[in-house]
């Protein structure tokens, strides 16, 4: 049996109608789920971009701290090995010294000082005594000249007066080139000089010549450095006392 035109037409008309009943249902489906996805949108660029920003910044800071440490510490290392690599050469300098001296010289720390610009006496105290066989009256020198005399002996340590010490008295002479250079007696005149006293020939001293121990009175070796001579029996200490780490203890016979 055949449809009529109409009952076609009306299937047509009704397709149609669901269709946009379908459509219109789905936009306002979609309407309807727009305020929350905008609400979605704004928090994630708004609320979220800040919270991930704020957790992104304090990890960075944290990475930046890290990164501080992590520099001070190598600059920590870097010291240490400068430090170490200066010890080193110092060391290295003392025991060559030493080394070239082993028959008649012994090594000692210093331990602690005394006495200063107030004081009438300064000294040194060292970490070698009667048991390494350091005697009272023993010379004590660096590679830079003559430092002083020990004048005090424990089992362990032994206490060394220095030049500045008026009390101490070297025998010196002025290298002036000439076989009977000019000599005197020196002793302590302060904290930052030497005197060179009873001074014989010394009318033509040239300035800044080198002042060494005589070897006269058989106390102090022959030629050890004592200073520089400036004028009218100034002399200026080869030693720098205040920085002294090592000496070198003369072995009595």
């Amino acid at each position: 049996m055949k449809k009529s035109p109409t009952s076609a037409w009306a299937s047509v008309a009704l397709g149609i109608v669901l269709v946009l009943a379908l459509l219109s249902s789905r936009a306002v489906a979609v309407e309807a789920a727009y305020p929350v996805e905008r609400a979605k949108q704004t928090f994630v660029r708004q609320v979220w971009t800040r919270v991930k920003g704020f957790f992104q910044g304090a990890a960075a800071a944290e990475e930046n701290e890290r990164l501080k440490r992590e520099l001070a510490s190598l600059a920590l290392v870097r010291t240490d090995l400068d430090r170490l690599e200066a010890e080193n050469a110092r060391l290295r300098h003392a025991l060559g010294y030493s080394e070239r001296h082993a028959e008649s010289w012994m090594a000692a720390g210093v331990l602690s000082t005394r006495g200063g610009a107030v004081s009438a006496h300064k000294t040194l105290r060292v970490d070698k005594g009667s048991l390494a066989g350091v005697k009272v009256g023993a010379v004590v020198s660096v590679p830079s000249g003559l430092v002083g005399r020990v004048t005090a002996v424990t089992l362990h340590t032994a206490e060394v007066t220095l030049l500045t010490d008026s009390r101490i008295k070297v025998a010196c002479q002025i290298e002036t080139g000439e076989a009977n250079p000019p000599r005197g007696i020196l002793s302590g005149g302060g904290e930052e000089h030497l005197v060179l006293r009873h001074l014989v020939r010394a009318e033509n001293v040239p300035p800044r010549a080198r002042v060494v121990t005589s070897g006269l009175g058989g106390v102090f070796p022959r030629g050890l450095e004592v200073g520089t001579y400036l004028f009218e029996g100034q002399v200026l200490p080869s030693v720098d006392y205040d920085s002294l780490e090592d000496v070198f203890i003369r072995r009595e016979k």
